[in-house]
């Protein structure tokens, strides 16, 4: 009786997980979170080549007044507007009759981007 209960025990008891079942899980995971941040890669890609850069239409100035708003001094077609952006909404503000006076350091354009572009721009060379 007491062999019959140990017979039972052994049998009732979950097979051990061995190594190289792990080591598959593993690789299974390693594959789908590469999967993942190709896609994510791939998608700002496709994003990018999307947007393109077009000489048509220039931002000369912005400003943020809070974290959603901003107004903007944008160039379409050798006219200024002033536009004003929020989270839902753009709006024309003012139409320049002359161009806006540039000051000479922001048509310099020694921003903090424009020297990381060169920077950049030396490297590639």
């Amino acid at each position: 009786m007491i062999a019959e209960k140990a017979d039972a025990a052994v049998t009732s008891v979950a097979p051990v997980v061995g190594g190289g079942e792990l080591l598959g899980m593993g690789i299974s995971m390693v594959i789908v979170v590469a999967a993942i941040l190709l896609l994510g890669w791939f998608y700002s890609r496709s994003r990018l080549a999307g947007s393109g850069h077009s000489e048509l239409i220039n931002v000369v100035a912005t400003r943020a007044l809070g974290p959603k708003e901003r107004l903007m001094v944008v160039e379409v077609a050798d006219r200024q507007l002033l536009i004003g952006m929020t989270s839902t909404s753009v709006q024309t503000l003012h139409v320049f009759d002359s161009p806006v006076a540039i000051p000479e350091a922001a048509r310099s354009g020694e921003g903090f981007s424009a020297r990381l572009r060169s920077a950049v721009k030396e490297l590639r060379k």
